[in-house]
Formats: structure tokens, C-alpha cells, sequence
């Protein structure tokens, strides 16, 4: 167990680079630029010059990464263009709502997604599990902003049973700040319940026609037994697997859930980052949420480890 978290601990570094680099060239392709934006439209190349050097956006690319890296690493994420504030102090007012977003839809995810795939995997022959795959297509088709723009004009301004827009902080109350996100979470949930049905249906169709199954049904065990304790157990862990790759899903739809929905998370912030061509701000909301994904990869891998007897034989791990 502690050789796995070393290995992947160690895989943390060499990804967190190579993404952040790769975000920094990206923005250094961007026609226009930061001092652009700025200084305006009808600025004149003095004035964006002025800026350029001000900001030192002048110097040469790889050194302005190396520079941006450092203070990074003392934990300096720069400071906004457009609003001069601290990057890191930014990303934690931003926070908030976007963490109560990802992990309630995932939350939701697992559980719709979940009760869905196993559903259709066991009534694969029959009509309503052919129902399920075919809604569940259907759902993987909508855009995120189509289904978002729909609930809130019926959930939200037809039916008036929840807010279309706004965020209330938790320390507001519980009840308020559930309400002022049940319809956000939903819409982000869509396409990652489907995904995660999908993917259970298919691992657990090919769990349920193996050996070990028949076997415990041919024993005499009842269904419930033979789906929760062989099947389902054994179809888990590559959906486990993906769950981080759905995280990942999820924070970009965030961009588009809260810009329709005004809710203030780090997803608007970023669509604003790059509107206004703010870059330490995208920056530093990368690499957190880089971190966040290779955290999530980490606990994934342990996860699998505790489920599955074969991979704790294989390390030599203590159920």
C-alpha cells in the first residue's frame, strides 16, 4: 500500500508540470495578450507596450514560466490583472461553490448512474432495460447549456419550484444553500450519471456471464446475494477507475453550468480569466485543479486496493 501512494505521489510532480507548461504556451499562442485586454481596444501601442513591460509580459516565455513556477512552489500564485487581488486568495472565495457543485453531481452521478447501469445490466433481455440504454443515449446527446437552459426556464421560471440563478454560502443555511444549487447539481449530473451507467452496464453484463457467478447462483444464493456480493463487486473497479476522469468531466461543465446559473465558482471564474485574458488567475485555478484530479486518481487506485482481494494478494496488502 505505501509503495502504490509513493509511486503515484511520485507521478504527481511530472504531471503537474506538464500541464501547467502546456496551459502557459497555450495562452502565450493567444493573439491579442493580456496588455491588450487591458489597455483597450483603441489603446495605443505605447500604452500596450507600457503594460507589457510593467507586467513583464515582455520577457521571454520560458523564463516568465520558470518565474510563475517558483513563486508557485512558495505557494505565490501571482496576482489578478483585472483586479490586482492575490490569485490564491481568489481561488478560495471561489472554491466553495464549486467544490458543493462537482461533488454533489458526482455524488448524484454515482448514485443515479449507478442504480441505472447495474438496472439495465441485470434486465439486459428485457424490455425495460432496453428502455434504460436507449433514454440513456438519449441523455448523453443533450448539451450541458441545453439542458441547463431548459431547467431553468421549467424547473425555475415555468414551475417557480427553484431559483435559476444566485448561490447562497453554507454558512447561510443548509437549506438555502441546497436550494440555490438542487437544479445546477441535476444538470451537471446528466452526462456523468449516463457515462457511469454506461460503463457499469457494460462491466457488469461481462461479470454476470462469468464463471464465478454461475457458480454461486448454481449454489442455491439468491439474486440479490449473487448481484450486490459477486456481480457488482466484481464490475466496480474500473468504474472506480473512471470516476476521476468524470471529476475532471464535471469541472468542465462547470464553466457552463455556472455562467447560465450566475453562480460564483472557480468554472466562471476561469470563462472570465479567459474573456479578460487574466492569466495568472486561469493559471493557478489549473493547477489546483490538476491537483485535485491526480489527488482523486490517488485515492481511486487506493480504493481499488481495498475492493479488490486480488490486486491486495498481488502487493502483499492485509485485507
Amino acid at each position: 500500500m505505501w509503495f502504490l501512494l509513493l509511486r503515484k505521489l511520485g507521478s504527481l510532480v511530472p504531471t503537474v508540470l506538464i500541464a501547467t507548461f502546456v496551459v502557459f504556451a497555450l495562452q502565450a499562442l493567444i493573439p491579442g495578450g493580456p496588455a491588450s485586454a487591458l489597455a483597450g481596444p483603441d489603446a495605443a501601442p505605447e500604452a500596450v507596450a507600457a503594460i507589457e513591460e510593467r507586467l513583464h509580459l515582455d520577457d521571454p516565455f520560458l523564463l516568465r514560466y520558470l518565474r510563475w513556477l517558483g513563486d508557485a512552489v512558495q505557494g505565490d500564485l501571482g496576482r489578478s490583472y483585472l483586479t490586482q487581488q492575490p490569485v490564491s486568495e481568489l481561488i478560495g472565495q471561489r472554491l466553495e461553490p464549486t467544490l458543493e457543485l462537482t461533488i454533489g453531481a458526482l455524488l448524484v452521478s454515482i448514485v443515479v448512474g449507478g442504480a441505472l447501469g447495474m438496472w439495465s445490466a441485470i434486465r439486459a433481455r428485457h424490455r425495460d432495460g432496453r428502455i434504460v440504454s436507449a433514454l440513456s443515449g438519449i441523455g448523453l446527446a443533450m448539451p450541458n447549456f441545453w439542458v441547463a437552459a431548459i431547467s431553468a426556464g421549467f424547473f425555475g421560471l415555468y414551475l417557480g419550484i427553484l431559483p435559476v440563478g444566485g448561490y447562497v454560502p453554507l454558512g447561510a443555511g443548509l437549506y438555502e444553500n441546497v436550494r440555490s444549487l438542487t437544479l445546477a447539481v441535476l444538470v451537471m449530473a446528466v452526462h456523468s450519471a449516463v457515462l457511469i451507467g454506461l460503463q457499469l452496464r457494460s462491466a457488469m453484463s461481462a461479470t454476470l456471464d462469468s464463471t464465478h457467478v454461475r457458480t454461486a447462483r448454481a449454489v442455491g444464493l439468491r439474486p440479490r446475494e449473487v448481484y450486490f456480493n459477486f456481480a457488482l463487486r466484481a464490475a466496480l473497479p474500473p468504474v472506480i477507475t473512471y470516476l476521476p476522469l468524470i471529476f475532471a468531466a464535471l469541472v468542465g461543465s462547470s464553466v457552463v453550468v455556472e455562467s447560465v446559473f450566475s453562480i460564483p465558482g472557480l468554472g466562471l471564474a476561469t470563462s472570465q480569466a479567459i474573456d479578460n485574458r487574466d492569466y495568472p488567475t486561469l493559471q493557478g485555478i489549473v493547477l489546483v485543479l490538476v491537483l485535485a484530479v491526480v489527488v482523486l486518481n490517488i485515492l481511486a487506485d487506493v480504493a481499488l486496493v481495498i475492493i479488490d482481494p486480488r490486486l491486495r494478494r498481488r502487493m502483499g496488502v492485509q485485507a
